[in-house]
Parts: C-alpha cells; sequence; structure tokens
C-alpha cells in the first residue's frame, strides 16, 4: 500500500541523529539520601511521577510543519538548507498525498522529547481518521529553522 511505503520514515528524513541520543524520561525519582529505608517512609504512599509538560509554542510549530506537508506546500525558507536538498518536490507531492489520505486529524500529541547535547527533537503522535496513525519527529536549529523532520508510522 503506498501510504505505508511512504510513511516508513524514508522519503522525508533528516540528518541521522548520532547513536548516544536517549529520550528524555518522564520523571526523574529523587536520589535516595541513604541504602537504609525510612520505616515512616515506606507507609506513606508514594506521590504520582511528574510528567512533563509539552510546550504549547513547540506543538503549534509542529502542527504547522505537519500541516504544511500535508498540503504539499511548505515554506522552504523555514528549512535549513541540508533540510531543503533532502526535501525534494516529487517527493513532497507523494508525502503529501499519502498524509491527505489519511483523511483529518484527530489527535496532535507530544510523545517524547529526545535531547543530545545541542540536538533537540520533539516526537508527535498524529492519528487520522483512517489508519495508520502517524509519528512526527521534528527539530529546529538555534536560528528556528527545521533541520530535522522525519514522518513515519508509530512504532
Amino acid at each position: 500500500m503506498i501510504v505505508r511505503r511512504l510513511l516508513t520514515g524514508v522519503l522525508l528524513t533528516a540528518l541521522a541523529l548520532p547513536t548516544a541520543v536517549a529520550a528524555e524520561p518522564e520523571a526523574v525519582p529523587a536520589p535516595a539520601a541513604s541504602l537504609a529505608p525510612d520505616p515512616a517512609e515506606s507507609e506513606r504512599p508514594l506521590p504520582p511521577p511528574v510528567a512533563s509538560t509539552p510546550s504549547p509554542e513547540v506543538a503549534a510549530r509542529a502542527r504547522a510543519e505537519f500541516e504544511a506537508n500535508r498540503s504539499g506546500k511548505i515554506d522552504r525558507t523555514r528549512y535549513t538548507p541540508e533540510m531543503n536538498a533532502r526535501i525534494t518536490d516529487t517527493a513532497l507531492v507523494e508525502v503529501s498525498s499519502a498524509l491527505r489520505s489519511l483523511g483529518g486529524v484527530k489527535t496532535f500529541t507530544q510523545v517524547r522529547k529526545i535531547s543530545n547535547g545541542g540536538l533537540t527533537l520533539y516526537v508527535f503522535r498524529v492519528e487520522c481518521e483512517k489508519p495508520p496513525p502517524v509519528e512526527l519527529a521534528i527539530g529546529w536549529d538555534p536560528g528556528g529553522k527545521v533541520d530535522f523532520l522525519q514522518l513515519g508510522p508509530v512504532k
């Protein structure tokens, strides 16, 4: 099926990530002061983990780029030269067609934030009217230009 072939993440894949990229944990437990458990602490329930709150600005920017790719009309001035070289007009037409064939977007949710040094990627799960769900990974350079964009099926 053309949608599955196009959404494998091959057509709009940017620069390869370093192998040491790690997902940001949702919650980081506090370090233990001592190895011996405190009897009073064991009787109290632990508080729920604190989830990271996605930035509404980042989500809006990511959604705008997703919709631009979906419409097939991206503003190439918002992409780095390297990304512009990777997104050919033919690839953009094919991906746009595949994304439009999934129907309207029902949900657009940030599921991960990946950081490695100065590189930060945001991963969104996009559910449309028709399957498969799509995963969008996007990152911007310090000047605000898209320097990583990958679309693929949710893993």
